[in-house]
């Protein structure tokens, strides 16, 4: 079977910040940009198939970052890895991230190499643990 997770969602609500990740990563997904989490719940609606991972802001207009997670976490979904890359990564916002069970959380500013070396093994380590699941499946 074939594996069509190729979308890469980039949730923040600085247009900066978007265009630097969706810069970094156009080369290893199709990127779908979101500029607040009411818009990211409707594209993990819509694109839920097709996510590789989510790049998630914490602090945005209307819907928050840990509002997106409870919304995931309500409907039970979890094949999707979601890095948190947000200025306001304090130890707090981490032990409340990591009870979403989000895969990773990055401090803003970040070195460019070390965001695409962890966001790509994160998606590495996901689809492997996805192929496993389809092989016990069979």
């Amino acid at each position: 079977m074939e594996n069509k997770k190729t979308k890469m969602l980039i949730v923040d609500d600085a247009p900066i910040n978007r265009s630097i990740l969706s810069e970094m990563f156009s080369g290893y997904y199709d990127i779908t940009e979101c500029a607040d989490g009411s818009e990211a719940i409707q594209a993990v609606e819509e694109y839920r198939d097709e996510l590789a991972v989510i790049l998630l802001d914490i602090l945005m207009p209307k819907c928050d970052g840990f509002e997106v997670l409870e919304y995931m976490k309500g409907q039970q979904i979890d094949d999707i890895p979601v890095i948190l890359i947000s200025s306001y990564v304090t130890d707090e916002n981490i032990r409340k991230a990591y009870d979403y069970d989000v895969a990773d959380c990055i401090q803003r500013p970040f070195e460019e190499k070390v965001v695409l070396q962890r966001v790509l093994c994160i998606v590495n380590h996901y689809k492997k643990k996805d192929d496993w699941q389809m092989e016990d499946n069979k």
